[in-house]
């Protein structure tokens, strides 16, 4: 296949791993002037203690917010379910750079089973009660600490899934380039993964598109990259505002 300067390809040369934070900092929700600090709720220590110093806020939002929920589900050989559930009750103001960044920003603790392979994105109406903080670091067993550090949303109990998610897709193991786009909707997701394949189906890390096609060999191509490297050509995004290959 012939290359030429309208092919969007990953130029590996140039690619730099950013920050923990800093890409999704451009684009978050803003909470300046949306909330309304309220009567303090009175949560459990379990629940406290996902927030930074134990601080938190209860407040009434005075506009819609568009929140972020990364989730995960994976079937065990028992036919039991374990992870997190697209229902659940934190979310954030910024969407999830990839799966590691994830982990790190939000501290999921792989104790809790996540497998972090979703996201969702929220519109939470205006007039809703939330309880808002940052999410505290948390300490693995072997010492290593995921630092946390992202806004977090503890949302209204039974908040209505079908009512308020706006849209679905898969986090990214690369970290994306652009914003994500949310295009999948609930029946597009399997009720669980297998624990050994969730992480192998490839996503588009230019704008997180799941509609992606594995190149046959006989399609892949190589691309010369902005220090003179050559890298073949294996996957293609087929959302066409994207054509992204890499």
């Amino acid at each position: 296949m012939k290359t030429g300067c309208a092919v969007n390809f990953c130029d590996y040369d140039s690619l730099k791993h950013y920050d923990s934070g800093s890409f999704n900092s451009k684009y978050k929700t803003d909470l300046t002037r949306k909330l309304q600090e309220v009567e303090k709720d009175s949560l459990n220590d379990e629940l406290v203690s996902t927030f930074l110093n134990k601080q938190y806020q209860t407040c009434k939002t005075l506009d819609e917010l568009i929140l972020y929920r990364v989730f995960g589900l994976y079937g065990r050989a028992d036919g039991k379910v374990k992870g997190a559930r697209s229902s659940g009750g934190y979310a954030s103001t910024e969407f999830a750079e990839s799966l590691i960044d994830a982990k790190l920003r939000l501290a999921l603790d792989p104790k809790w089973f996540s497998t972090k392979a979703y996201e969702e994105k929220i519109l939470l109406p205006k007039g809703s009660i939330i309880n808002v903080g940052i999410v505290a670091p948390v300490t693995l067993k072997t010492g290593a600490v995921l630092p946390g550090g992202a806004d977090q949303i503890l949302l209204p109990k039974n908040w209505s899934e079908e009512d308020w998610t706006i849209g679905y897709r898969r986090v990214t193991t690369r970290q994306l380039i652009n914003p994500p786009e949310f295009k999948l909707k609930k029946s597009d997701l399997p009720e669980s993964d297998a624990k050994a394949t969730v992480y192998k189906i490839p996503v588009c890390c230019s704008c997180g598109g799941s509609d992606v096609t594995r190149l046959e060999e006989s399609e892949q191509f190589e691309v010369e990259g902005s220090k003179g490297n050559r890298y073949i050509m294996r996957f293609h995004c087929n959302n066409p505002k994207c054509r992204y290959y890499w």
